[in-house]
């Protein structure tokens, strides 16, 4: 059975999110202490978590899809407002939630 952040988590004593933040060293996170970031990645590899899953050239280019479809949305309304904006960005977000929950149940818990 494939290695999950819960696990990873449930290892270091830590919350999911902070170990997909770690992992994915995500920018803007907050400076963690480095022993603890090796801590993580320590802990990661002899689990055998896959690496791959984090790779930063499949979260740009999901990043850049966003964007297109955004950019998109935008040109094809070119009457909407700041609120109507926010209001697609709002719904496409709780969408994304959504798939994320359903597509990373071992992560979230959910059932």
């Amino acid at each position: 059975m494939p290695v999950t952040l819960r696990d990873i988590a449930h290892a270091v004593k830590l919350e999911v999110e902070q170990v997909r933040r770690i992992l994915s060293e995500s920018a803007g996170a907050p400076r963690l202490p480095k022993d603890l970031l090796d801590r993580v990645f320590s802990t990661a590899r002899k689990l055998g978590y896959d690496f791959k899953k984090l790779k930063i050239g499949k979260q740009m280019n999901l990043r850049k899809a966003m964007f297109e479809e955004v950019l998109q949305q935008l040109e094809s309304h070119p009457s909407w407002g700041r609120t109507d904006i926010v209001k697609y960005l709002k719904q496409s977000s709780e969408m994304i939630d959504r798939v994320h929950r359903r597509s990373f149940r071992e992560e979230f818990g959910a059932d």
